[in-house]
């Protein structure tokens, strides 16, 4: 995409710009040399009383131009120079592009994976939800339904939220092994045989950096709040390594203060009796039963290689088997579903009885299989994925299901999101402290981020693994825990 940008403000760099023409022009590239029919300019300037914008875009032959001055313009709440200057150009940025392509972006300008996040952010700030949702009608241009959808989603997390202290902590252990990789897949999981011969390998070297982690855990005096194994799929691990990993993770984790054991068993070709039995035996009280539709052709055209007859099987083993929580995951807009398939796929995880559904919508990353496909796979007006998702909020909504946390991905279908829902009391408190980054996160395992969030929750530091599971092995975690400690020796606990 040819992008031309006079910016005379200092506050907008141009990978914002870029980000910005994503949501319009999603999958475009910004290097030279790239051939698109799409071009994006740019005129921003700081004057006296505020910040004024035109923005020209053009596709093939069409043009359309969008003009936004913020001299005058009272926002629903307090705004840095910085937000009136995003303010100008996103507004006569989308004023542009409904003009040129013909309908409205969901999220209005607003960048980055965290919504919710913002919402929260005001509404701690003693601002009302009706101001926050005004906000980001208003000022952001989010539409009414998705500006409500983020500001009971932050609600529900503050209850959530409240009884976590500013030394409360979770753990995340990667598993980044899948028996194959789905088409939509972008997460470094690993499946060739080759990199299946390191798993021996890779779960002592895991065992160790658990058993370190929980060791600074108690040095530190933190509490333990949240546990998540996530992947990858962890259910691929056989019988006896998943006896092994969980055997050892019960003898060395700080317990004392723990919420919640998750395990993302994943897909239902990897789940056996005899695993569920494992799990539940070891403490495991969430797991993640994962189908993503239950419709046999969607899921060949996915690379899924399980069958829906499958899924239901290991659901209803896993629904009896007295977990306190069994979540499962559906995705809008996968190719060749519908609105009429998609909505079976929610009844029939809603009538087998999960109380935790999450709703996805397919995000194509360069990465991913599907990106290769023939025809056009980014799709911004992504009616089908928008009406799915609309329609799962709505019917779970009035079933009784409830939003509790929220993202969004770059380049997903239809500029939607991902949403989980929950029955009251089922919510995953891990899932909330990511998302929202309320507190520490210790993270071990290939591709694994630690995000260390100090007590005022005004610093962030992230400590990250290497993706993939061979330069895993070969790292020195000695340099990590150091890093760790460095951290909080500025944020000593005084009740220590």
């Amino acid at each position: 995409m040819k992008l031309t940008i006079q910016n005379k403000t200092e506050y907008l760099n141009d990978y914002y710009f870029q980000t910005l023409c994503l949501l319009y022009f999603p999958g475009e590239k910004f290097h030279e040399g790239y051939e698109s029919p799409a071009e994006a300019s740019f005129l921003l300037e700081k004057r006296e009383g505020g910040f004024y914008c035109e923005t020209l875009l053009t596709l093939g032959d069409r043009t359309a131009k969008g003009v936004f001055d913020t001299n005058g313009y009272v926002p629903q709440v307090e705004m840095t120079e910085s937000d009136f200057a995003a303010l100008a150009l996103g507004k006569a940025y989308l004023q542009a592009g409904e003009t040129l392509l013909g309908f409205p972006l969901p999220w209005g300008y607003l960048l980055g994976l965290r919504p919710v996040k913002r919402a929260k952010f005001y509404l701690d700030r003693g601002y009302s939800p009706e101001t926050v949702e005004k906000l980001f009608t208003v000022d952001y241009n989010v539409l009414p339904s998705k500006a409500r959808l983020a500001v009971e989603t932050a609600m529900t997390e503050n209850v959530m939220l409240s009884d976590v202290g500013e030394f409360d902590c979770g753990l995340y252990l990667s598993i980044p092994f899948c028996p194959t990789k789905c088409d939509y897949c972008s997460f470094i999981s690993c499946a060739t045989p080759r990199l299946f011969s390191l798993i021996p390998a890779y779960l002592e070297r895991l065992k160790r950096d658990l058993i370190s982690t929980c060791a600074v855990i108690r040095e530190l005096g933190l509490r333990l709040r949240s546990v998540y194994i996530g992947g990858g799929t962890p259910s691929f691990l056989t019988e006896e390594q998943l006896a092994d990993l969980l055997s050892c993770m019960n003898g060395h984790l700080p317990k004392e203060h723990l919420l919640e054991f998750s395990f993302e068993a994943g897909r239902p070709d990897t789940i056996t009796e005899e695993k569920l039995h494992i799990l539940k035996a070891n403490g495991v009280d969430r797991i993640s039963v994962n189908p993503q539709t239950t419709n046999d052709e969607v899921l060949k055209s996915i690379g899924r290689k399980h069958t829906v007859s499958d899924f239901f099987d290991v659901a209803e083993k896993a629904l009896a088997m007295g977990f306190d929580t069994v979540n499962a995951d559906l995705i809008a807009g996968l190719p060749g579903d519908t609105r009429e398939s998609f909505a079976k796929s929610l009844s029939d995880v809603m009538e087998l009885g999960f109380e935790n559904i999450t709703v996805h919508t397919l995000s194509v990353k360069k990465s991913a299989a599907l990106r290769f496909r023939d025809g056009e796979v980014y799709d911004p007006a992504g009616v089908l994925a928008r009406d799915c998702v609309e329609y799962a909020c709505k019917t779970l909504s009035d079933a009784g299901w409830k939003p509790y946390y929220l993202y969004r991905q770059k380049n997903i279908v239809g500029n939607a999101e991902n949403v989980g829902y929950a029955k009251e009391g089922t919510e995953n408190l891990y899932n909330v402290l990511m998302m929202e980054e309320y507190s520490t996160v210790f993270a071990c395992g290939a591709g694994a981020i630690t995000k260390l969030v100090s007590p005022a929750r005004d610093e962030i530091c992230r400590i990250a693994f290497p993706k993939y599971p061979y330069e895993y092995l070969d790292t020195d975690n000695g340099i990590r825990e150091s890093e760790i400690r460095e951290f909080f020796s500025h944020y000593p606990r005084k009740d220590r």
